[in-house]
């Protein structure tokens, strides 16, 4: 028959087609005006004992944050969650605590402060620069709204406790 030759090399180049353009539109991501993309790595090297963030490349909660606009992440590589900007309503203040960094000293009720840290939206920042685990000193005045990664710092407010 001379169609099943030719419907024998459409099948194959259809099935690698689909899975490609698959692969590209599960990949990109768009990311709102005020929405963060949390990037988990699925697969690689384990993370270290006691690290929440991968700073590394290591499997697990990517340090940077996937920005507005669109974004290219490799899937199945990598997941994407989307989350808010943290946003301090007015009349209030944002408590801030980290879940990175060096462990505080015996004693210390809060985390030392250095202008690096800024309003906290840089992981590698905060890192590099010796910020601490657990209560921030600086809170966030009322009106902020900043891409303050999710895992890495939790943000309280009164209405958010």
């Amino acid at each position: 028959m001379p169609g099943t030759h030719a419907l024998a090399t459409i099948i194959p180049v259809a099935i690698v087609l689909f899975a490609v353009i698959t692969v590209v539109v599960k990949s990109i991501h768009y990311m709102g005006p005020t929405v963060i993309g949390l990037v988990n790595k699925r697969w690689g090297k384990k993370l270290s004992e006691g690290h929440v963030i991968a700073t590394n490349g290591e499997a697990g909660f990517q340090e940077e944050l996937l920005m507005p606009g669109l974004r290219f992440k490799l899937w199945p590589l990598f997941g994407v969650s989307k989350h808010p900007w943290v946003q301090v309503p007015a009349g209030q203040i944002g408590v801030v605590i980290a879940q990175v960094g060096t462990p505080l000293p015996v004693g210390a009720k809060s985390a030392v402060y250095k202008p690096a840290f800024g309003d906290f939206g840089n992981v590698q920042a905060f890192l590099e620069n010796g910020g601490q685990k657990g209560v921030q000193r600086p809170v966030l005045p009322p009106g902020t709204l900043a891409p303050i990664h999710p895992v890495a710092f939790m943000v309280i407010t009164r209405d958010e406790v």
